[in-house]
């Protein structure tokens, strides 16, 4: 595959534990950065109702103390509202909800604090190196510095999950002739009802797994676990 078509084809697959597969759909740096400057813009304007909220108070407060309360809630806003927001159930900010985007971690999870705050203090090394942000552009995952230490990604927020796709039928059932625990019958079982959205590279690779039960590998391993999974089927 080449270049230009690797950078059309955003699609992540991350295979989950459950044995389902999701694609992450990556969002190239021109869409972050028009949320980017939506959430500046946001920043902006908190920070404008918050220097009119300390005017008003200064008298109250005094000079010093409002000016005091203005710059720190300035730090908070600046290094912190793009970190407090990551976390959250939500996984984005308001300017990157408006278009329907979150930060995942690069299993497709949810961002601890650590990454959202290594992530975000990273941003401000890179607006004082103005080629540092240009590597969003030429990495394949669109990850610019900040990312790249996190080790997240910034995605659609609504994943594609692949439907279930039955495997083909088996040629003929297998008897089982071992005792299966039910976390191995149910990996047979599940590699039955999910094989047919798998290429033939994939199958027998899951199929290789579980060698130890079926005795065999690669596409005899394949044909294998598909004949037990019809005689457990109708064990049922």
């Amino acid at each position: 595959m080449g270049l230009r078509e690797r950078r059309i084809d955003t699609l992540q697959t991350v295979e989950l534990a459950e044995g389902m597969e999701i694609h992450l759909r990556i969002v190239g740096p021109f869409l972050r950065l028009v949320a980017y400057l939506l959430d500046l813009l946001i920043e902006g304007v908190l920070l404008a109702v918050t220097f009119f909220l300390m005017i008003s108070l200064s008298p109250i407060l005094g000079d010093k103390v409002a000016a005091a309360m203005f710059y720190l809630i300035i730090f908070f806003i600046w290094w912190f509202y793009h970190v407090f927001f990551e976390v959250s159930p939500w996984g984005a900010t308001f300017g990157k909800r408006v278009f329907g985007l979150r930060v995942v971690n690069e299993a497709g999870g949810g961002v601890r604090m650590a990454q959202a705050m290594v992530r975000n203090f990273i941003r401000g090394v890179e607006l004082f190196v103005p080629f540092l942000p240009l590597i969003a552009f030429f990495h394949p995952r669109f990850q610019r510095l900040g990312d790249l230490a996190a080790g997240t990604l910034v995605v659609y927020a609504r994943p594609r999950i692949d439907p279930v796709v039955p495997g083909p039928p088996p040629m003929m059932r297998v008897p089982m002739n071992v005792a299966l625990t039910r976390e191995e019958e149910a990996a047979i079982l599940s590699f039955r009802d999910r094989s047919g959205g798998w290429s033939e590279a994939r199958r027998r690779e899951l199929a290789d797994h579980l060698a130890r039960v079926t005795g065999e590998r690669g596409g005899r391993g394949v044909s294998k676990v598909m004949g037990m999974a019809q005689w457990l089927e109708e064990q049922r």
